[in-house]
């Protein structure tokens, strides 16, 4: 799994080897033999290429010119965003001025990943299947978001990563903070007025906050396809939300005191020598077993290929709240705001439990992508979830019986099943209405 809890005392001790206790133990029993394996680590480094860890690198890797942008939200995170732009302009192109500069005028597509990944969960499928890739070979101008609290956003005006007012959020910020923000910025650096947006699990959480929130944003988004939109949990097949959904989905001590830190471990050196041990000194299924609270554990049409990348990029930081925020639905069977307990809530909400998102007010056309199998999102969840929905364009069940939830990004087939259904939807969009 690769996940290191911030801190030291006696709780975070706790979960550290509950969350963590499979993982270590694989980890020792590999490392038993450590001359064995240093110089199997060694081998490994020197015949394989190097795993990047950073988005720019490896689109630039890949072959694909780069942007990187800064963005300050209202509450003074700063986020980075990652730009494929297109460059190329000549006589018969159309340009537009932004405020980033002169442009060929294109298309945006806007995408963001899941909780606790980044840009670089797009990316993995490598330089000829990667969604943005095949996106921008398109014509389409590509923008990969990250939110706060991941590799690539670490900083805040008034906190520093080490204090516990920094993470106190869940994806409830990120919606009504990071996302106006994002999409504010690539509106007015492009000159475009509306984009097409890309989401996966988390990703679709927040869209669908977004627009019930703030529904004036749902004029921006000429399409939206959700991969996997995680809404309702109440009938998830997590064993996390199973085993701490009881705990940490109520007000208790313990909830109230891991709402300030740290979920998961950014360290490059960590996910790096973790990396290493997925190439061929270690079975695949040993590997994959470390991300089983992300994969489940039928991992049959995940591309095992890709486990070193996966390994290196995920999970790349987040708070404790945004999982808490979901075992809350998990134990309410709502999809609601954050429950602070009944006097905090009312001086929030005036009332003593957190209101419901208005779903109704999402009018954004809306492209749903689930699976039967999926570990994470039950169908039950998915389908009251659609029943909300007010402008469904389309839902698509992927055609594999033990598809799962990390499958949405990695798997194999996710090109024929989903990415290219997405790009046609885009494509038909800017023929018919452009």
């Amino acid at each position: 799994m690769g996940v290191i809890i911030s801190g030291c005392n006696i709780i975070e001790s706790l979960l550290l080897l509950l969350l963590c206790g499979l993982c270590c133990w694989q980890l020792e029993s590999q490392l038993r033999g450590s001359s064995f394996m240093v110089a199997a680590f060694i081998n490994v480094r020197q015949t394989r290429d190097i795993i990047i860890t950073d988005a720019v690198k490896r689109i630039r890797r890949d072959g694909y010119p780069v942007e990187k942008h800064h963005v300050l939200t209202k509450d003074g995170y700063a986020l980075t965003l990652h730009r494929i732009p297109q460059y190329n302009t000549s006589s018969t192109t159309t340009t537009a001025t932004g405020a980033c500069g002169v442009y060929s005028r294109r298309p945006v597509v806007f995408l963001l990943a899941g909780i606790y990944a980044s840009s670089d969960a797009w990316l993995l499928n490598g330089r000829e299947n990667s969604l943005p890739y095949l996106l921008w070979r398109q014509g389409y101008d590509i923008w990969l978001g990250n939110n706060r609290g991941n590799i690539y956003t670490r900083r805040n005006v008034w906190y520093n990563a080490t204090e516990r007012e920094f993470w106190n959020f869940s994806w409830h910020e990120m919606s009504i903070y990071d996302m106006p923000a994002m999409v504010d910025y690539i509106m007015q650096c492009t000159g475009e007025a509306k984009m097409h947006f890309v989401g996966i699990s988390q990703g679709g959480t927040v869209f669908l906050v977004l627009n019930s929130m703030l529904p004036q944003y749902n004029g921006v988004f000429k399409t939206a396809h959700l991969l996997a939109p995680v809404a309702y949990v109440s009938n998830t097949k997590g064993g996390l939300a199973k085993i701490f959904g009881p705990i940490l989905g109520t007000r208790n001590y313990v909830a109230k005191v891991l709402e300030g830190m740290e979920m998961v471990s950014t360290n490059k050196f960590v996910k790096k020598f973790l990396s290493s041990l997925c190439f061929e000194h270690e079975r695949p299924m040993v590997c994959v077993s470390r991300l089983w609270p992300a994969v489940g554990y039928d991992t049959q049409h995940l591309n095992k290929t890709l486990l070193p990348d996966i390994m290196a990029n995920f999970p790349v930081g987040g708070s404790f709240k945004q999982i808490m925020h979901y075992f809350q639905g998990y134990v309410s069977t709502k999809f609601r705001q954050y429950d602070y307990g009944p006097e905090k809530n009312w001086l929030l909400y005036n009332q003593l439990e957190p209101p419901d998102y208005n779903l109704e007010l999402v009018t954004a056309p809306v492209t749903i992508f689930y699976a039967e199998n999926d570990y994470i999102v039950s169908v039950e969840d998915i389908w009251r979830l659609l029943m909300r929905l007010r402008n469904l364009q389309a839902v698509y069940k992927i055609p594999r019986r033990r598809w799962n939830h990390f499958d949405f990004i990695c798997g194999l087939g996710v090109r024929e099943f989903i990415f290219d259904k997405i790009i046609r939807a885009a494509n038909y969009y800017e023929y018919t209405y452009s």
